[in-house]
């Protein structure tokens, strides 16, 4: 008799969203962690001073209110809850000056109208577009496996999803300049896409659709991004399951041509009766059920996976009181901005700050977002402290070394606070309690498939979207191996807190072992003009 129904393999958000949806079905399911804490990409520590938490990595759980989880996985019942601030954005300049983006679209419209009353109407259309007609389908596009362009272009018809796929042909910079006029709010929503680490290339507009739907869209985990983790795990437990830590898998094995458990590291063989699913990276998990089960192209890519130009450097401050900033005198809302961007002032300085990340050299132009969660939620500090974030773009190896990031931590972090000092006006040292820099070495060292950095587990580049995420094979997590599912970040419509691979396979898995779900579905994705 097997040990499990159901093997899952690491413990981040996607592995516990697929282990939540098949402990709901009845499937006796373990669900098996490296590190001796779950969580991965929504990990939540005290880096700076005790009882200051940060989220490591995903912060802002972007569109989350639209997403099934919620309302199937019935997370509020598990403690996972999340507040979606008013104030939603904001980008501000060293003249003083600021964009804020709301929930309120006329408020927002107002703010952009200070530059440009044209781009102000743009970000309107733009807006009803994508935020409100066509949201349904820009969800049933995230939360179902990717087609190949043929089968959705059979699926959809009209004029406003031509517009939606014509996307592709653009490049970071040119759809957002074809869109906006004004150099400041070009940048603000240069930088907005690219706070997802998409890499500036021919093809890579073709995300703008989805990320502007979420412009309004930014929620904050109460408690921390550790909770939804946490939650999940809380429903795998209560339907007979485990989640265990310190337990890293070597092997997968495979007999008679089908997954049928792992091998630990320490020797120890756990059997699976119905699957294995893995949501580490894939490069790892194709070695470890045997790279002669995949194609020779499948490997090749693999081989070439492009982790990514740029990652995160984070600096953590704890702190009596929260950033202020200039801009405040500009716009008042900025002190009800959740989350704010800084550090470019154009174009120019955007690709700058991505030509300098691409050769390996520490930015010239320090830019990027961040927020106050304690400003929202107070059990991110202790009573009357705060605790802030910065993230910066930088590369892994920074200046041709990854090790440079320990040997000149105190040179980078006085640079990356002085840099923000350039707009806040109260982060001076009677402030400041303590700061903390997390950088693109350290987040390899604390999940170690976020290889060189890798915050999305592998670049957003037209090659590694969609259905060519990993492979055409693999894209909709099902593998050649029977019984073998991949639900990670680095498979199709993954690399954010979204849940949707782990979403994907669940729904794989259930349709492929002929199992009941309590659970509809989203719809596949049709559209008719």
């Amino acid at each position: 008799m097997a040990d499990f129904d159901g093997i899952i393999i690491g413990a981040g958000h996607n592995g516990l969203t697929t282990a939540a949806y098949l402990s709901r079905t009845g499937q006796k399911i373990a669900v098996l962690e490296a590190n001796p804490e779950i969580g991965g990409g929504t990990s939540t520590e005290e880096p700076a001073l005790p009882g200051h938490r940060a989220n490591l990595h995903a912060s802002f759980f972007m569109g989350l209110g639209h997403a099934p989880l919620m309302r199937d996985l019935e997370l509020q019942r598990f403690g996972f809850s999340y507040v979606e601030p008013e104030v939603q954005q904001a980008g501000t300049f060293r003249d003083g000056s600021c964009v804020v983006i709301h929930k309120d679209l006329d408020k927002t419209c107002a703010s952009l109208a200070r530059f440009s009353k044209r781009d102000a109407d743009t970000f309107r259309d733009l807006y009803h577009r994508y935020v409100i007609e066509l949201r349904p389908l820009l969800v049933s596009l995230m939360y179902n496996a990717p087609l190949p362009l043929d089968q959705l272009q059979d699926r959809l018809s009209g004029p406003k999803v031509q517009e939606l796929l014509g996307h592709a042909k653009h490049d970071l910079f040119s759809v957002v300049s074809e869109y906006f006029d004004d150099d400041r709010i070009r940048t603000l929503f240069t930088s907005y896409m690219h706070v997802i680490t998409t890499e500036n290339v021919p093809g890579s507009g073709m995300v703008f659709p989805g990320i502007f739907a979420n412009v309004t869209g930014f929620t904050l985990p109460i408690g921390g991004a550790i909770a939804y983790p946490l939650a999940c795990a809380r429903i795998v437990a209560a339907a007979g399951g485990v989640v265990r830590t310190d337990t890293k898998v070597r092997e997968i094995t495979i007999t008679g041509g089908r997954a049928t458990g792992v091998v630990l590291d320490d020797g120890t063989t756990l059997t699976a009766d119905r699957f294995v699913a893995s949501s580490i990276d894939t490069p790892t998990t194709v070695a470890m059920a045997g790279r002669e089960l995949f194609d020779d192209a499948v490997n090749e890519k693999l081989d070439s996976w492009h982790w990514g130009n740029h990652s995160l450097t984070t600096l953590h401050l704890a702190m009596k009181q929260a950033p202020v900033y200039k801009a405040r005198d500009f716009d008042s809302d900025i002190d009800d901005a959740y989350n704010v961007f800084f550090g470019m002032e154009d174009l120019d300085e955007v690709r700058s700050c991505f030509r300098d990340c691409e050769e390996g050299r520490f930015p010239d132009v320090l830019m990027g977002n961040g927020a106050c969660n304690s400003a929202f939620d107070p059990s991110y500090a202790p009573a009357g402290r705060h605790s802030a974030f910065w993230w910066p773009f930088a590369p892994y190896a920074v200046d041709g070394d990854p090790a440079n990031w320990d040997e000149k931590r105190a040179d980078y972090t006085q640079r990356v606070l002085d840099m923000w000092r350039q707009y806040a006006t109260n982060l001076g040292d009677d402030n400041v309690d303590a700061t903390y820099l997390y950088t693109p070495l350290d987040i390899e060292r604390h999940n170690a498939n976020m290889i060189q950095g890798a915050v999305r587990m592998g670049a957003y580049i037209p090659e590694q979207l969609g259905i060519n995420r990993p492979h055409p094979q693999l894209s909709g997590t099902r593998t050649p191996v029977e019984g073998l599912y991949i639900c990670g970040s680095g498979v199709g419509n993954g690399g954010g807190m979204n849940g949707a691979p782990g979403y994907i396979a669940a729904n794989a898995i259930v349709d492929d072992l002929g199992l009941a779900r309590d659970w509809t579905p989203v719809a596949q994705p049709e559209w008719r003009d």
